[in-house]
């Protein structure tokens, strides 16, 4: 039951960005047309042509919105209000995974250093895992991924010779989790 459970958490948590980026964007299309609608003296809102037109209008204005949203997103106030809400939401269970996760997907290898596929090796067993941070005495910190779920898992303290990095990325690392270990015997 607890496995049902986490599987559907996870599910959730992965599909909220998507949902939310869906609605937005058909709530955007919707005011972009009512817009559009004034220009139905221009455009012949009641013809076919008119109609696709009137929609490659609304189109193209939401990626204008979006470019005019992006240039204001490298602002200074924008990135402190950033800062400020991904500080809050650290706290939030599987955030840092989904942030760390994104991170890696954006941007190359080397700047995603917030999560590193790793091989834990515990006495009698080993699991692909990932390397979070090393600690000052020494230990190194790593998140176990559960399996087929990665969003949920436990977190350990290792000694580092018990933590091998893999040559793998994060996005390869989870796709073999989520295949049960399938096809992570070419890069262990």
């Amino acid at each position: 039951m607890k496995f049902v459970k986490t599987t559907i958490l996870g599910g959730v948590i992965f599909l909220i960005p998507f949902v939310i980026v869906v609605v937005v964007l058909s709530k955007a299309h919707r005011i972009m047309l009512l817009v559009a609608e004034p220009m139905s003296n221009w455009i012949p809102i009641d013809e076919v042509g008119g109609v696709a037109l009137a929609n490659i209008l609304a189109l193209l204005a939401i990626v204008l919105s979006c470019f005019v949203f992006g240039l204001m997103a490298r602002s200074v106030p924008a990135k402190k209000v950033y800062r400020a809400l991904d500080s809050s939401l650290s706290s939030v269970p599987g955030y840092a995974f989904v942030k760390g996760f994104a991170d890696s997907i954006s941007r190359s290898e080397e700047q995603a250093k917030s999560f590193i596929p790793v091989i834990a090796r515990f006495d009698d067993n080993a699991q692909i895992s990932f390397e979070i941070e090393r600690t000052p005495e020494g230990s190194v910190v790593v998140y176990l991924p559960g399996a087929p779920n990665p969003w949920s898992g436990a977190v350990v303290y290792l000694e580092p010779g018990r933590v091998e990095k893999l040559d793998m990325s994060v996005a390869d690392a989870v796709k073999s989790i989520q295949a049960l270990g399938r096809g992570s015997a070419k890069h262990g």
